[in-house]
């Protein structure tokens, strides 16, 4: 524990410091702040305007931010040939894949948790309307990231940083929409059809499943036993996704 606790320690400072990271977070709050043009086009939707727009830039940038580092956190060490001092001293590769994630993640909670607070701010000071919501919102659009970021990690113990990256996008797309998985069962009566959209929806993280946007824009309320539920199953999937890549870490002769 103390040794993941030293590589996680160890990443955050590394990734803490990364120049494009500050400047993706730095666009991240522009665009944010770019909200307030489109609030003073809108027709007494200030506050929905800024919600709805800012909720997207921080998942938008913060996914960024997520699949293009965690692709090269594994990739790069072994790349630069560090990962021989580094299993040179008492590191097992497991330890070496989790501190890499925890260290990220931190770092990640800082950079969603900055972004939710500008946005919290600023829908405070332009509309009078910020809530608690919001921050919420935040916080399970970073826990959605941690699942990609895990995900990615496990691609990129496998193949190169840059499809690894591309791989990570894709499965935070397909997490935005496997609930529209399920609806292929309505198009015909096959029972391979119902088979393979349920394997489907239950291999693919259903990230939509904690995406509170909606219910903060005002369009029905927020079902918290169901949020938790899912928020449970994403843990779950997020730990097999890193045993997974400590499995195949463990395998890989450099």
């Amino acid at each position: 524990m103390r040794r993941t606790a030293a590589v996680a320690v160890n990443t955050f400072r590394e990734t803490i410091r990364d120049r494009i990271l500050g400047v993706i977070v730095l666009f991240a709050l522009a665009m944010i702040a770019a909200t307030l043009w489109l609030a003073s086009i809108s027709l007494g939707q200030q506050g929905r305007m800024i919600k709805d727009f800012g909720l997207v830039a921080i998942s938008l940038f913060g996914l960024i931010v997520t699949v293009f580092v965690a692709a090269s956190l594994v990739r790069k060490e072994v790349e630069k040939r560090t990962v021989f001092i580094i299993f040179s001293k008492p590191v097992s590769r497991g330890e070496f894949i989790w501190g890499k994630f925890l260290g990220l993640g931190a770092t990640m909670l800082i950079v969603i948790g900055g972004m939710g607070l500008f946005l919290f701010l600023l829908a405070w000071a332009v509309s009078k309307d910020a809530s608690g919501s919001l921050l919420l919102a935040s916080l399970l659009i970073f826990v959605q990231l941690l699942v990609v970021m895990a995900v990615t990690i496990l691609f990129s113990t496998v193949t190169s940083a840059i499809l690894a990256s591309m791989l990570g996008i894709c499965v935070y797309v397909a997490g935005q929409l496997s609930h529209n998985v399920l609806s292929l069962t309505r198009l015909g009566q096959s029972g391979l059809t119902k088979v393979v959209s349920h394997a489907v929806f239950y291999a693919i993280p259903n990230l939509s499943a904690i995406d509170i946007r909606a219910p903060i824009l005002g369009e029905g309320a927020v079902r918290w036993t169901s949020v938790g539920a899912w928020v449970a199953y994403l843990a779950a999937y997020l730990v097999l996704a890193l045993l997974l890549a400590t499995w195949v870490f463990r395998r890989k002769e450099f």
